[in-house]
């Protein structure tokens, strides 16, 4: 975290959902990921928030073509990016078209539609609580079925 812990600014929402929520976002996120899986929407070079491979997958298979090239005597620049806040710029309606495009059931696309929209949040410190605000962030963090949509909406 960047800057004061006093700021409201440095803080965004986490999905804290209850056990039954969690098992239909699990359906839910195994339907879709299938559908995207199947229908070649997603790169080969895809590992993140896919099924047998991971963020280490990903950095293995980087490290051995970097290797590789350099052996090879090429040049080799590398770009970092900061995801930090970037479940809270996936754009809804682009995701949900995406969805259609990758043929994902209407009733599914209409059952994640309801699930992000008008999302409220409040704080709670000892026995206090804040006002419900509206969460302007489409993914929610914290949730199952949130890194699915933010890595359907990169595609």
């Amino acid at each position: 975290m960047k800057g004061s812990k006093s700021d409201s600014d440095n803080y965004r929402p986490v999905s804290l959902t209850c056990v039954v929520c969690k098992i239909m976002e699990s359906v839910i996120r195994d339907y879709v990921a299938g559908k995207i899986m199947h229908s070649g929407f997603l790169s080969t070079f895809q590992h993140c928030f896919t099924k047998g491979r991971s963020c280490v997958t990903n950095l293995l298979t980087a490290f051995e073509t970097w290797t590789k090239w350099m052996d090879e005597r090429y040049g080799v620049d590398i770009i970092y990016l900061d995801y930090r806040k970037a479940f809270d710029s996936v754009n809804y309606t682009k995701l949900i078209e995406k969805m259609i495009i990758a043929k994902i059931d209407s009733a599914v696309i209409k059952w994640i539609a309801v699930f992000l929209e008008g999302r409220r949040m409040r704080v709670k410190v000892r026995f206090d609580f804040s006002d419900w605000v509206l969460v302007l962030s489409r993914v929610p963090q914290g949730s199952v079925l949130g890194p699915l949509l933010f890595l359907l909406d990169l595609v």
